[in-house]
């Protein structure tokens, strides 16, 4: 029997088991650019309407976000500008999350040692999960080019992006299949995965910005590189992430091979003969479950608010120098103390916005490892002495809430300390915490439907991220798309304000957005304490 025998068989087990969250990303991120191309087109109908997107969104503030996005005077490159945030975090998230789950999920869970077990070749489930993932990028990005063809950009320019697009998955199903090979941990391949993802894209911006080869060494950077819709679009950058893919599956399988199923290269750390006394308690033994994760998104956090609050002064500058985007943000002919009250307020609101994303998100993931703690039977482990259901979770959830608001302060703090020194105002400090703690509400709501499904509804816990993800889109995309107020309002991150900065928090959506989450926490307990335990 060869060493990948049984590839087909594993491929079909891979398929049944997880098409819906295979077949969910393809259509959400195809939907993002529909949606997109539907509300740019309606929007930029006019080649003069499309020159002044150009000369009001060209520049190095934009570019720092999106990349310097070639042909931004036509309707492909306006495309590709108003996709790029979602794409930059989308499409490397889709590759994680489908590549990991056939690997290191499955290697941890004791399903992967029962299939080699049958007449399936060692390497049989690492190439069956590649496949899978590679095949689902592709066809995401396949049909981002075709969405985009189908509102009228350039044609060839649109399969160039939607190949970029794909390639920039290709390269994260590669990392992740060679972390899977290096810790033992499915969540430990999510944190390489994800800081790899900031890495790259804050590579790439500050290649973008200082308009350098550094943007070479970014994943990211090599779709701008595409140059798809620019006079000078190029396809030979499309071999840089087939490469990488390749070399990195290669590299996967080489490590495969060194190591025993369930293990890893980078074996955990030893855990002493005895537990300490604060592992001893239920507090210590929870904060030592997330303590890792929360210093991970602290430190990622931190990172992305504070390259985004060096750019505060390129802001202003922009501004001052490009009458046209001072026109369009309303600050045109202004000082530059006006600029930066009148540009700086809102576009600090949306860093704040991003970073309350990031804390929910965490949020979400934290709550979710209760669910994962109930299917690995550890639960039951800590029920069985005298603990309550209600206060087993109470503790957890009181970390999670420490977690949730050390990684918003870091962040904001980061924000603000460097934005500050690139204005030179220390005001500013104040200013972007009050503004941090302003969506504080945004993490209540999302805890009460984590914690409301795990009680309730725990096999639909995926329910949770398909909610943030529709949420954080209409945050996003949504005012700059026209879409109607009411819709908007239903996005928890427009509910608390669209600048918290400037005018300040929404008072009513604060106070519905608490109460809710307040009442969805409370029903959590309550179907906790009515259901079996466990629900497998």
């Amino acid at each position: 029997m060869s060493a990948v025998h049984g590839v087909g068989t594993m491929t079909g087990i891979a398929w049944r088991t997880g098409w819906k969250g295979l077949v969910a990303w393809v259509v959400a991120l195809i939907g993002v650019m529909v949606l997109t191309g539907s509300s740019i087109a309606a929007l930029y109908d006019t080649p003069e309407k499309v020159a002044g997107y150009a000369a009001s969104l060209g520049g190095d503030a934009i570019a720092v976000l999106n990349g310097r996005i070639a042909g931004l005077d036509t309707l492909g490159g306006v495309f590709a500008n108003e996709f790029g945030f979602v794409m930059s975090f989308g499409v490397p998230v889709m590759a994680i999350a489908l590549t990991a789950r056939h690997t290191r999920r499955d290697e941890e869970t004791g399903r992967l040692e029962l299939l080699l077990a049958a007449r399936v070749g060692r390497y049989a489930p690492l190439v069956a999960a590649a496949l899978l993932a590679s095949a689902a990028v592709v066809l995401a990005g396949l049909g981002i080019g075709a969405a985009m063809v189908a509102f009228d950009a350039d044609a060839t320019g649109s399969v160039r992006y939607g190949l970029g697009v794909a390639g920039l998955g290709l390269v994260f199903v590669g990392l992740t299949a060679v972390a899977a090979q290096v810790v033992e941990h499915n969540r430990a391949v999510w944190g390489i995965g994800l800081a790899l993802a900031v890495a790259s894209y804050l590579v790439r911006g500050v290649g973008a910005l200082q308009e350098s080869a550094l943007v070479w060494a970014s994943p990211h950077g090599w779709v701008d590189e595409l140059r798809t819709f620019g006079d000078d679009a190029r396809w030979w950058p499309l071999a840089l992430p087939l490469a990488a893919w390749a070399l990195l599956l290669v590299l996967a399988f080489w490590l495969r091979g060194r190591r025993d199923v369930g293990s890893a290269l980078v074996q955990p750390r030893r855990a002493t003969p005895r537990a300490s006394r604060a592992l001893r308690t239920p507090v210590g033994l929870a904060w030592h479950q997330q303590r890792g994760a929360v210093i991970g998104w602290a430190v990622g956090g931190a990172a992305l608010m504070a390259v985004f609050g060096s750019l505060a002064q390129e802001i202003v500058d922009a501004v001052l120098d490009n009458p046209a985007l001072g026109g369009f943000l309303g600050a045109g002919g202004g000082s530059e103390e006006q600029a930066a009250e009148l540009v700086l307020s809102p576009v600090m609101s949306t860093f704040l916005m991003m970073l309350a994303m990031l804390v929910t998100a965490y949020v979400v993931m934290a709550v979710g490892g209760l669910r994962r703690e109930e299917e690995s039977a550890r639960m039951e482990v800590e029920l069985s002495s005298r603990r309550s259901r209600g206060g087993w979770m109470a503790t957890h959830l009181a970390i999670v809430v420490v977690g949730a608001a050390v990684i918003g302060a870091v962040g904001a703090l980061a924000l603000g300390g460097t934005a500050a020194a690139s204005l030179e105002d220390d005001s500013w400090v104040g200013e972007l915490l009050a503004g941090a703690a302003a969506y504080a509400p945004t993490a209540v709501i999302f805890l009460g439907l984590v914690v409301a499904l795990f009680g309730w509804l725990p096999r639909g816990f995926g329910l949770a991220w398909a909610v943030f993800a529709v949420a954080a889109l209409l945050a996003y995309l949504g005012p700059g798309l026209g879409l109607p107020d009411a819709l908007l309002d239903a996005s928890p991150y427009l509910a608390v304000g669209q600048d918290v900065v400037g005018e300040g928090a929404s008072a009513s959506g604060a106070v519905v957005l608490t109460v809710v989450g307040a009442a969805l926490v409370a029903a959590g307990f309550v179907g906790l304490r009515r259901r079996d335990v466990p629900v497998r």
